[in-house]
């Protein structure tokens, strides 16, 4: 890259920064964003303090968010193989023998979802 480039990318990169700067003393003149950005940081620099002065707690912390996600994975991950071997075995039930289970389970069910007896057997 020349040194004419590389000029160019320098004030392109000042150009956002400045941008960017300028954009966010702008909103700063709401009393609201102001506010909302002195509590933010407020609680940022509580919660920094906390973890420089207790290093093992937020190390715990981190260990029981890390087992936490872990034990998750794991159980979504189970919960996806329990229901592909579920599909794999839809999938080679005959096509008659699931219009025969229709069949019957349409015969004992009616429109409301519940389970009645035809009443022509009972006669």
């Amino acid at each position: 890259m020349d040194n004419y480039q590389l000029t160019r990318r320098n004030r392109f990169m000042q150009a956002i920064v400045y941008g960017a700067i300028a954009g966010a003393a702008i909103s700063l003149l709401d009393r609201q964003t102001r506010d909302s950005v002195m509590n933010g940081s407020r609680r940022y620099m509580t919660d920094m303090k906390t973890m420089v002065s207790h290093p093992n707690s937020t190390m715990n912390q981190v260990k029981e968010a890390t087992s936490k996600l872990r034990t998750t994975m794991e159980n979504i991950a189970e919960d996806v193989a329990f229901i592909s071997a579920r599909m794999d075995e839809i999938k080679e039930i005959p096509p008659q023998l699931a219009h025969m289970v229709r069949e019957t389970r349409d015969a004992f069910v009616s429109e409301d979802g519940l389970h009645h007896v035809n009443e022509s057997v009972m006669h």
